[in-house]
Formats: structure tokens, sequence, C-alpha cells
């Protein structure tokens, strides 16, 4: 685990060193407010390394100027957007990322396609069968992605939300009751399991699971009466949209029941966590904590560890600093 830890953050740091690596650094103004550098070689990553975490330097850089943000990344110009309202004119936070996968997914994929190798991987074994290009795609895509992490911290975190929240367990146990029953979950039965979903998805909204994405503006674009410049690194601040009051009453407040609501649902949407932008993993991710969920809390009644102080860690994925612990009763 630690050794996961240490590679996310290193590989943050290099995904973003990468970008300005590759592109040429740019001085441009762009006259949105923000942080002037610290100094001229490392621009306000001492900043950031003081905050903590990206996340944390985000939320502070974004209570102090608002939505739209800059800051300065050695000699690169990034740009920060932090309400929904701006994510709308700029795109799917998810896509670039997924996009890019996908090309080297495909590429590997034809290279390794009726050839033999000294090593078998993962997606030699779905080329043995008789899937579709898009469907191996899809597989490696979801399994690389979402078969530790997002899967993982998504059950943590909904797990320890539950435990401290009676009402809302009681709420999901009863519908799983109506539901399921005594007999096993399905397919069917899932997608008739609508507060499981709105737990699921305040989950993810509360711990804010993963709290920056990023593109590259690769044409000058236009963002709230504001030029960006090209080839500007645009962060979105998922974390902090996540817990935007003016998006999400009481946001704070773990309630799953804002997802009755259209608009709490379209605003998850435009950020990636779901509907038709929702991406890949996460949906892997919500069958497994559906799954897991169905199992717990039939059963068990989920209680929080008095005392405990739980701590977060912002990393690619949001993660407890410590171990969670709850406790367990049998139900009747």
């Amino acid at each position: 685990m630690l050794d996961f830890a240490i590679f996310a953050v290193t590989f943050l740091l290099i995904l973003v060193g990468a970008v300005l690596y590759l592109y040429p650094a740019s001085r441009q103004a762009s006259g949105i407010p923000g942080l002037t550098p610290t100094n001229e070689k490392d621009g306000n990553l001492p900043d950031i390394i003081a905050s903590g975490s990206l996340h944390e330097f985000l939320v502070n850089l974004h209570e102090k100027y608002g939505p739209l943000v800059s800051f300065w990344f050695g000699r690169r110009l990034v740009v920060s957007l932090g309400s929904i309202d701006l994510l709308k004119q700029h795109i799917n936070p998810n896509l670039l990322s997924l996009m890019e996968m996908e090309s080297t997914l495909r590429k590997v994929t034809m290279d390794r396609r009726g050839k033999s190798f000294t090593r078998h991987i993962f997606i030699d074994t779905l080329l043995q069968g008789s899937l579709s290009d898009q469907q191996i795609l899809e597989d490696t895509m979801i399994f690389s992605l979402a078969g530790c992490m997002i899967t993982a911290n998504l059950c943590t975190w909904a797990v320890y939300f539950l435990s401290t929240s009676e009402d809302v367990q009681q709420n999901l146990y009863k519908e799983m009751d109506h539901v399921l029953g005594k007999g096993p979950i399905t397919p069917e039965k899932m997608d008739q399991l609508r507060y499981c979903r709105q737990v699921l998805c305040e989950t993810v909204r509360t711990a804010k699971l993963t709290p920056v994405a990023a593109q590259l503006q690769e044409l000058e674009g236009r963002v709230d009466q504001h030029t960006i410049p090209k080839e500007t690194l645009v962060l979105y601040a998922l974390g902090v949209m996540l817990q935007d009051s003016s998006s999400w009453p009481s946001p704070y407040r773990f309630q799953p029941e804002r997802f009755n609501e259209k608009s709490a649902i379209k605003s998850l949407s435009l950020l990636g966590f779901s509907g038709s932008q929702e991406c890949p993993e996460l949906r892997f991710a919500y069958m497994v904590a559906t799954v897991l969920l169905s199992v717990l809390v039939r059963k068990l009644y989920l209680h929080p560890v008095k005392a405990q102080v739980m701590e977060t860690k912002y990393e690619l994925v949001t993660s407890p600093k410590e171990e969670a612990w709850i406790t367990l009763s049998k139900r009747s």
C-alpha cells in the first residue's frame, strides 16, 4: 500500500511534468485571477508542497480567488476550473485520459494478436477467446484501472459512511430486503436497487473519490469571458466542485436522498461520475460495491468506532490516511 502511495504521488508529478516538458513553456498572462510564481524556476510548486497535496492547494486557491484561478508550475501557466458551471463550458474531464488509453491499448492488442510471447499478460488471455476488439478494449481498461484502487476505495468509503449514518443504513437494508429478499443479487435486480446507487453516488461525492483531472488546452479557448491560451494545462478541481454549496446543499453532509433530484444526477454526470459520461472503471466499481453491500447490509449492522478520527489522503484516488475501522453486530 505504501509503495502504491509513493507511486501515485510520483506519477501525478511525472504526468504534469511530462506535459510541461513536451510542450514549450509559456509565460503569456491570462488575466485570470490567481498566484504569481513563488520563484522563476519552480513557479508555485513550493506552495503545492506546503499545502500537503494538489487537491488541498486547489481548495485553498479557489476559496481565495473564486471558481476560475491560475497558478504556475515552473514556467508553465496552469488554469483550474472549480465549478460545474465552468466545467459545462469545457469538456468531459474523463474524455482525454480515456482517449489516450484507448489508443495505447488498441496498439498493444494489434501487436500481440496471433503471436507467441515468452511472458503471458492479461490481454493475451482475452485474445484467446472469441471477444470483439471493443470488448477486449473495455475489459482491459476496466480491470487495469478499477481492479484495485478505485473499487477498493469506493467500497471502503461506502462501508465507513454507512456505519456513521444509521438512518441511511436502515433505508438501504429495507430496499435490499424488499428487492432481494433472501435470494442472491442478479444483474436484473441490481438495476432495481435505486437507493443503493444513490448511496454509492453520494459516497463518490462526499469522499471526493477522484479529486483532480486534467487536460491540455490544444487550441486557444474561452471560459467565463476569460481567454485560456493555447497549450495551457487545465485542471478540473473535481474535489472542489463536489463540495461546492452552490451545487450541493449541505455539501459536507452524507445525504444520498439528494440524488432524488434530477439536478444532482445531472451535476454528477457532468463530472464524469454517472450517466452517459460515466467512465467504464467506475461502472465496474459500482457493480462490485453493490454486490458487497448486498451481502453485508442484509446480514450485519455496521457501527462506527467511537472517537475514531478519519483523516483523508488525496492522491490519484482519495483514501483514508490510516486504516478505517468499524464494528459489526449480527442482524436477528
